[in-house]
């Protein structure tokens, strides 16, 4: 976890600082430092990651066809995950 500009983000167990640059919140940055599991970095894997892509995309699409999602912010995404 980069140290450079860190933002302070709070939990209900305090404050943590997270990097600036990072799209991730406190709980992830928790997670970062307590399941130290494999080592292994996501980013060697790029088909998983285009396949959670792909789930969050369908969910988002459900969401969209059930009203609960604006069929445009949909749209919108669809549009910039193609780009």
């Amino acid at each position: 976890m980069s140290e450079t500009n860190p933002r302070i983000e709070h939990d209900l167990l305090g404050d943590l600082a997270v990097p600036a640059e990072a799209y991730y919140g406190v709980q992830t940055a928790r997670a970062l430092v307590n399941f130290h599991i494999s080592g292994v970095e996501l980013r060697l894997y790029p088909d998983l990651i285009k396949a959670f892509a792909m789930v969050k995309m369908a969910a988002a699409r459900a969401n969209a066809d059930c009203g609960t999602l604006d069929r445009k912010c949909w749209l919108e995404s669809k549009a910039r995950a193609r780009s």
